[in-house]
């Protein structure tokens, strides 16, 4: 694990040992391609996952985040097997931001002092690593 991602730093968006070390626990965790299959079994691009989380993310702008009521949680609900691989992405970006082994990144924005920049950088980050290491046809392995 690299000394520059701690728990206690800001989550930044555009971060490029965070996306590396993103990318190295996806492959630890997932052996073949399950990361990027929804709950369904159907495969699900990195250009679908990151407009997923841009659209999230452009929801809880328009809506306004409010912890515990309208937040990840609220703009993660939709389509099941989009939901599934994007809720798998933020957790590699919460993980290799952190160093935690496992997170419910839908429960991440109701930890007491979260802000709504850092929610925002969550989501894209994630998008950001989505469309980077995410497989780019429907059809992949």
């Amino acid at each position: 694990m690299t000394a520059s991602i701690t728990a206690s730093a800001p989550l930044e968006a555009h971060n490029e040992t965070l996306l590396a070390r993103a990318a190295e626990l996806e492959a630890s965790w997932y052996t073949g391609p399950r990361l990027w299959f929804g709950t369904s079994g159907e495969p699900v691009t990195g250009s679908q996952t990151a407009t997923y989380l841009e659209t999230a993310l452009a929801l809880l702008d328009r809506e306004g985040w409010e912890p515990g009521a309208f937040g990840l949680w609220e703009v993660l609900a939709g389509p099941i097997d989009l939901t599934g691989v994007s809720v798998s992405v933020l957790e590699l970006v919460i993980c290799a931001h952190t160093g935690a082994s496992a997170a419910e990144p839908r429960l991440w924005d109701t930890i007491p002092g979260r802000t709504v920049d850092q929610v925002r950088a969550l989501l894209l980050a994630g998008a950001a690593y989505a469309r980077r290491y995410g497989p780019t046809d429907a059809a992949h392995h």
